[in-house]
């Protein structure tokens, strides 16, 4: 059975220390998960970048030597996405967190869906993918 399969989501969640170097596990995992998928490849493409993007948003805005928590969810064929970490300890939590422009295009290119805010002192990336053709 694999995870297209799957009547149950499927849940992965990665605990990585917040740096950059770490980024690539994420992506890692998430291309095993959507290799599993009826995703095309230019789909497998746009969910690494979007994933390494949410990854590095986050970390940039998080805590020095937080930890990155990286939860994945596939249900019936869609990707959630939801990286977190905890945000400065002077962070005003009633601010928003601020993408550049660069990373807002990116991630409206390459999700369905995404999100950055703050929550309970954390900061809180998430995105959703689709196929938008099935792979051939």
């Amino acid at each position: 059975m694999t995870v297209a399969d799957a009547a149950e989501p499927t849940r992965i969640t990665l605990t990585l220390p917040a740096g950059p170097e770490h980024i690539r596990l994420a992506r890692l995992v998430a291309s095993g998960l959507v290799a599993q998928l009826d995703f095309g490849l230019d789909d497998v493409e746009d969910l690494r970048i979007a994933v390494d993007e949410l990854c590095a948003l986050v970390v940039e805005h998080a805590r020095p030597s937080a930890e990155l928590t990286v939860a994945f969810e596939v249900v019936d064929h869609v990707i959630a996405v939801r990286v977190t970490a905890p945000g400065p300890p002077d962070a005003d939590t009633a601010a928003p967190v601020v993408d550049d422009e660069l990373s807002r295009l990116i991630l409206m290119a390459a999700a369905d869906e995404h999100v950055l805010s703050r929550a309970d002192g954390d900061v809180v990336a998430w995105m959703r993918k689709r196929p938008t053709a099935p792979a051939r």
